[in-house]
């Protein structure tokens, strides 16, 4: 009988060598690809990046303040922190980070995993907290052909856009005048505590309607926060022209959207396609009626974990480079190697089990063979 006798140790350094080289190959044969709908990801984030310049320069041709300090990329996207119409604390952090124009191609995952198409309605409430993030949405959404429904509030949390002269609503119809963005709408609420600037001073609130006014807004207005979540509601209905909103997306801490601190803070960024009522935990604000209706949810608020998901850096200096980034890019492997390293290894493994057994079969034969002398 042959001996298939090999010494297990050796056995186990050559399976582990032939691991490693497998392993190797797959990893330098791995190739840096597109990621799926970058066409639409760069454009859209190219626009973005045209809108956010064409903001900063009329910023700066209107000599309003620039806080070189606080806003060292000089975006002219940040705000200060403490205004007549500042709602709350922020994050500078977070509102720097939402001025790289890449953040329009998060949106463009964020619609095209909602299976947003062109024609379809997209309701968006904003606030002028992240006035950066509100244009980048605001562009995917027209870059997808889809139809946006917007309603905003007028105040913000510091370091967003909470310059009583250069508002969210003046910055949206100054891009809507230089062709930046195509959409229209109608209504703007004060925002703030209750969703009618309670907490504001009455110069606040008078500021807040004087940008209503010369931006030429309906004032959202009932009084009443249940009343205007109510409102918010039929004029969204409205606008669907009897066809179904087909994803909702809410920017920041609307208390009107949100509903609640406790909501806004307990649903988690990013999307969400079957948002449970028992995950949300005050049972009114925009998101629960629209979570009611078992509507497709993008949540933008909170947004640090989203970030890291997406590869998106936090407070960058200097802004990234324009589809940069694993929205852009990621590496793939080569699934034919991955397959045919896979089954060497399976067949090396089965050549030394196969050995191995033999080794069995002799050793039981010669001691068979020793029993019987």
């Amino acid at each position: 009988m042959k001996n298939f006798n090999i010494n297990s140790n050796l056995v186990i350094s050559i399976l582990a060598m032939l691991s490693i080289i497998s392993y190797l190959i797959v990893e330098n044969t791995m190739s840096f690809v597109k990621q799926e709908h970058f066409d639409l990801k760069y454009k859209a984030a190219h626009r973005t990046k045209e809108a956010l310049a064409t903001l900063k320069d009329y910023k700066l041709e209107k000599v309003l303040f620039v806080d070189n300090i606080n806003d060292p990329n000089e975006t002219g996207l940040i705000g200060q922190k403490y205004s007549h119409i500042t709602t709350g604390s922020g994050s500078l952090p977070i509102k720097l980070s939402t001025t790289n124009p890449n953040f329009a191609a998060l949106l463009i995952q964020l619609l095209t995993d909602a299976d947003i198409k062109e024609g379809d309605n997209v309701a968006v409430c904003l606030t002028g907290s992240y006035p950066a993030l509100d244009v980048a949405t605001l562009i995917a959404i027209e870059e997808l052909k889809a139809n946006p429904i917007v309603i905003a509030s007028t105040t913000s949390s510091s370091w967003g856009a909470n310059n009583p002269e250069f508002t969210i609503l003046d910055m949206i119809r100054v891009l809507q005048e230089k062709k930046s963005l195509h959409f229209s709408y109608d209504y703007a609420s004060i925002g703030g505590n209750q969703d009618v600037g309670m907490g504001l001073s009455n110069k606040g609130r008078d500021l807040i309607q004087e940008a209503i006014d010369r931006n030429h807004l309906k004032l959202l207005n009932k009084g009443d926060l249940i009343l205007n979540i109510k409102e918010r509601m039929e004029i969204i209905e409205k606008a669907t022209n009897g066809n179904p909103v087909k994803l909702f997306i809410n920017i920041g801490g609307g208390i009107a959207s949100t509903g609640s601190k406790d909501n806004k803070n307990k649903i988690a960024a990013g999307l969400h396609t079957n948002l449970k009522l028992k995950d949300i935990p005050d049972k009114y604000g925009v998101i629960y009626e629209m979570a009611k209706q078992n509507i497709p949810i993008i949540h933008l608020a909170n947004i640090e974990k989203l970030m890291r998901k997406y590869d998106l850096p936090i407070n960058p200096m200097p802004l990234p480079v324009l589809g940069s980034g694993k929205l852009f890019y990621a590496y793939k492997y080569n699934l034919l190697i991955v397959s045919l390293a896979t089954l060497f290894l399976f067949i090396a493994i089965g050549i030394f089990v196969y050995i191995d057994k033999k080794n069995n079969q002799l050793g039981e034969a010669i001691i068979s063979n020793e029993i019987q002398i």
